[in-house]
């Protein structure tokens, strides 16, 4: 089963997606456009979104006595370019969930029908349900919230919604009223900014981020549609976020949902392919086409001269809104392009280098290794038969780095593998790199600091010409590509730079653990680097 060529990953009857869709298409109008006034029907992203919401985990059960948890996904954050239809998708799901079959109440056994007339609907709209599909009603009451960055911009899905219900069958069961729209039993469906102080002590049973990627702490809004989610978390309801690609440098509410490691997170983002570049025109037009291949109302050609003109004279912006991708900042030292990656296994007991990038709280710490071959990639150790990474983070730990694992997992890398070398960077780890050479050989675990400027910007550069050259792989870890697209030049005298971190939450320590790896394979390599168990050689950084 599919979505318009999008492929479901779970049975097709475990999802109220397809009754929602199915309600929406006789409940709301297309708002506007060539198709103004048609019924509006999701395709493409939207239906597959839509389902992927509003899933229902196989073992649900409904118990009218009882409030469990059916859904797969607490939340769905969905990120596309102009003109996708995000917000006529945010209206149409907005008004399903305050009036239409948005809550679950258990699976259909055969000949069970929903009938807009049991729910104060009029227009004699009937579904039929499989066997085994899942089941949906309105909710009783709810009290939604339509955020947006400023009052102003709440009007993107806020004016298609209202359309939607005075043009449809819909104007019987809701009520446009002046600043909100009233639901049945009293509920409303709330417009809000981060300016409406004092509309955020309602219980909100559900919510919509609209631009949610300029969501920040710094501007507050951030803090508003945290406040909106605690709220419909405690009432059982849940939210969704709308945006363009955002600006990495934020730290936006959508940027940290993107990156939370949270599974219950639904995430829909059509990446544009790496190795086009935006600023040239047949590639540009590549990248249209891909990333609007799944909104099939929309013509690549028309985008085309639009972007064009934008280029001109914000090239940034341009790739954000119509290419769809997170443009990196100025001074950026690897694009994303030259990150070429390879899942090859390692295997225990093969020859590798190692490298340690440490701190003791704030930035995180890691070790990355590289294999003969060049291979670069996160090792891994055991604690009580759970496997765990070699990337620390204080948030994780009670704002410490552990430095009792960061022993265990040393200890045990070098019983797993023959390590050639072990870089380390000394600042705030000068006793355990003591030790660790006491132990394996001061011959192996090297010091190697990263504050000596020279040195280290020769180190970069070759690291980084062996990226872009493809001379070297590594094993696409998560936060080692968070830290390698964060990281900027910083300027230094003699026409040098170094590394550095954009913002102090865009952490770039598990890049320089894979700079020293790389540092210490070729330095290996350059003394005959064999496989003979006899030549062991490893540094620390």
């Amino acid at each position: 089963m599919s979505a318009d060529g999008l492929a479901l990953e779970f049975n097709p009857l475990h999802t109220l997606g397809f009754i929602v869709t199915d309600w929406v298409e006789r409940h709301c109008i297309v708002p506007g456009g060539v198709f103004d006034g048609d019924p509006l029907i999701f395709n493409g992203w939207q239906l597959f979104c839509t389902t992927n919401h509003y899933r229902i985990k196989a073992t649900a059960k409904f118990d009218p006595a009882r409030i469990l948890e059916p859904f797969y996904y607490r939340r769905s954050i969905i990120v596309g370019p102009q003109k996708c239809g995000k917000s006529p998708w945010g209206a149409g799901m907005l008004l399903a969930e305050a009036a239409g079959p948005s809550t679950f109440v258990g699976w259909a056994k055969g000949g069970e029908l929903y009938q807009c007339s049991d729910h104060g609907c009029g227009c004699g709209w009937v579904y039929e349900y499989q066997p085994g599909e899942a089941m949906g009603a309105p909710r009783k009451k709810s009290l939604i919230g339509l955020l947006a960055f400023a009052e102003s911009q709440t009007a993107n899905v806020y004016e298609p919604l209202q359309t939607m219900i005075t043009t449809g069958p819909l104007d019987d069961v809701l009520k446009v009223r002046e600043g909100f729209v009233r639901l049945p039993n009293r509920g409303m469906i709330l417009p809000l900014s981060s300016a409406a102080k004092s509309k955020l002590g309602k219980q909100f049973t559900s919510g919509l981020a609209d631009e949610s990627g300029l969501y920040t702490s710094a501007n507050k809004v951030l803090d508003t549609w945290q406040n909106i989610r605690r709220s419909a978390a405690g009432m059982q309801g849940r939210t969704i976020e709308l945006t363009n690609p955002w600006d990495p440098i934020e730290n936006s509410a959508a940027q940290q949902g993107f990156a939370s490691k949270s599974k219950d997170i639904f995430r829909y983002y059509r990446e544009p392919p790496r190795d086009l570049n935006y600023k040239l025109k047949r590639d540009r037009h590549k990248i249209h086409v891909h990333v609007y291949a799944d909104s099939p109302w929309v013509d690549p050609n028309g985008i085309d001269a639009e972007a064009a003109e934008l280029v001109e004279t914000d090239p940034a912006q341009a790739e954000r809104f119509y290419g769809n991708r997170l443009v990196q900042g100025k001074g950026t030292y690897l694009l994303s392009k030259w990150i070429d990656r390879s899942q090859d296994e390692v295997e225990i007991g093969k020859d590798i280098v190692l490298a340690f990038d440490g701190s003791r709280s704030g930035d995180w710490s890691a070790i990355r290794a590289e294999t003969k071959d060049g291979h670069r990639f996160t090792p891994t150790y055991t604690v009580g038969g759970e496997e765990r990474t070699t990337v620390w983070k204080p948030e994780e730990w009670g704002g410490q780095i552990p430095r009792g694992e960061v022993h265990a997992a040393v200890r045990q890398l070098f019983k797993k593998y023959n390590v050639k070398r072990f870089y380390c960077d000394p600042f705030d780890w000068f006793t355990e790199i003591e030790e660790w050479a006491l132990e394996f050989g001061d011959e192996v675990v090297i010091q190697w600091p990263t504050n000596k400027i020279d040195k280290m910007w020769q180190a970069l550069v070759r690291y980084r010409s062996d990226m872009i050259e493809g001379i070297s792989t590594h094993d696409g870890e998560d936060d080692f590509l968070t830290c390698a697209t964060n990281a900027r030049m910083a300027a230094k005298q003699g026409d040098k730079f170094i590394l550095a971190k954009p913002s102090d939450h865009q952490k770039i320590d598990v890049l320089m653990a894979d700079v020293l790896a790389h540092e210490a394979a070729c330095d290996a390599r350059s003394e005959g680097w064999t496989s003979d168990k006899d030549d062991v050689m490893f540094m620390f950084r």
